[in-house]
């Protein structure tokens, strides 16, 4: 596993190995923490390229990296106000 970090982000990039052909698969996590606390999954631990399978763990994570920065760099939605 690999952890990163990018900005407040954490990335957490995984790969593991299929038994039955040996390639690999693509996971990852992201997650944020505020300060001093806990940290809040934003995207849990999961396959990210469900249908691909890889040749090297090496390869994997690189997906896996790729697929998270795109998360990342998405345009958020506009913040709705609270009505009170």
């Amino acid at each position: 596993m690999r952890v990163e970090t990018l900005g407040r982000y954490q990335l957490e990039l995984s790969a593991r190995q299929f038994i039955h052909n040996g390639g690999w698969a693509a996971f990852a996590a992201i997650s944020t923490t505020e300060d001093d606390a806990a940290p809040v999954d934003v995207l849990p631990l999961q396959q990210v390229m469900e249908n691909a399978i890889f040749e090297s763990e090496a390869a994997a994570i690189a997906a896996a990296r790729g697929v998270v920065i795109a998360l990342l760099k998405r345009p958020q939605p506009p913040a709705t106000p609270a009505i009170i």
